[in-house]
């Protein structure tokens, strides 16, 4: 069976980027990647994409932009077609944010019934819920904002910023890490929301260190237990999940990056293995994948080691459905390098597959 893989990344000068275009690649038996296509998209920096496979549809945000991209997918060639585009929404009324930014969607989900799009708006302080059509995608139908912090100025509007999007698997649940950034007054929090059919409903909100960045998040294949990375103090969180209460509990917070090292270094990924024995945490400037053996009873972490993720500025990370493979995504080096998994230890073999991807940001599979 032909496996394809679909790569964002960024393109504008302002982020200082190399990317062209999103980029399609033909995975072959043997592992190697063949790119057979680059299709530019329509704004600058096409750097999160949500495959939708019943539709075969390919969404893609546009970082520091404002649109949602809807493409068409080839089944048989794996090749893209531009459907439509949609907003993601109205830009935030907060006068200290950075014009050049827009709105910044930087993460997106599928509801649970394949109805409606849901993005998170960094700049824009909110989850938006896009209806999906025919056509593509509908106009935010609902906004799910997120304050901060009540400003001395009563008349100047606050934000909180959402960095992404996932659901518990099989559940109405997801989980938004939100980054509590100066501009806005935000809070460094995780927000638990059920989605109801329409729209989404807060059911808990835990609250985390001030100025640690909460970035991205992954729930354990069992449903039990969620792990969040935070970008600034390059931790990882694990948090007991209620799924009948709809809550979130903290048990553990732990390091990614050695003791005693005191260099620049920002946490940028998440990502439990799908056996549920393994996590993975990416170190943007150590550049390295820390790797920890997930405890079966009660979820907490435990450091088996560091890996080079064979680049610089590992950004974002994945692994094959099989959890076989590991690929980092190394922005800065423009490579994404492939690592076999180690099937017992969860430790990661740099393999001899690097493929050249010019400010790479997002991998996804079909």
């Amino acid at each position: 069976m032909i496996t394809y893989a679909y790569v964002g990344c960024r393109t504008s000068k302002w982020r200082g980027a190399r990317g062209k275009g999103i980029t399609v690649f033909r995975i072959a038996d043997s592992g190697e990647w063949e790119q057979i296509q680059c299709i530019p998209s329509i704004q600058d920096n096409p750097s999160w994409l949500t495959l939708d496979a019943k539709r075969n549809r390919l969404y893609v945000l546009h970082g520091d932009g404002d649109r949602v991209a809807v493409f068409n997918r080839d089944p048989e060639t794996g090749r893209l077609s531009l459907r439509n585009d949609q907003t993601t929404g109205p830009r935030h009324t907060n006068p200290d944010l950075e014009a050049a930014r827009r709105n910044n969607p930087v993460s997106s989900a599928l509801t649970p019934d394949m109805a409606t799009l849901l993005i998170a708006n960094h700049e824009g302080g909110n989850v938006a819920a896009l209806p999906v059509n025919d056509d593509g995608l509908d106009k935010p139908a609902h906004f799910s904002c997120i304050e901060g912090h009540p400003a001395t100025d009563d008349t100047l509007p606050t934000l909180s910023r959402p960095h992404e999007v996932v659901f518990l698997p099989g559940s109405d649940l997801f989980a938004v890490p939100v980054q509590g950034r100066k501009a806005g007054n935000g809070i460094d929090m995780i927000r638990l929301y059920r989605w109801a059919g329409t729209r989404a409903f807060l059911s808990d909100e835990v609250r985390l260190t001030p100025g640690s960045w909460p970035r991205h998040v992954d729930f354990h294949p069992n449903g039990k237990w969620l792990y969040g990375i935070s970008e600034l103090s390059n931790t990882v969180t694990v948090f007991d999940v209620d799924k009948d209460g709809g809550s979130l509990t903290v048990k553990q917070t732990i390091g990614t990056l050695p003791e005693g090292y005191n260099s620049r270094s920002d946490a940028s990924e998440v990502e439990v293995h799908p056996d549920g024995r393994f996590l993975y945490a990416a170190n943007r400037g150590h550049d390295t994948i820390a790797v920890f053996h997930i405890n079966p009873h009660d979820g907490s972490l435990n450091l088996a080691g560091w890996v080079p993720c064979g680049g610089k500025t590992p950004r974002f990370t994945t692994l094959s459905p099989d959890g076989a493979q590991f690929y980092s995504a190394n922005e800065d080096s423009d490579t994404i390098q492939v690592f076999d998994v180690d099937a017992a230890t969860g430790m990661l073999a740099k393999t001899d597959v690097v493929i050249p991807s010019a400010s790479p940001t997002c991998i996804c599979f079909a």
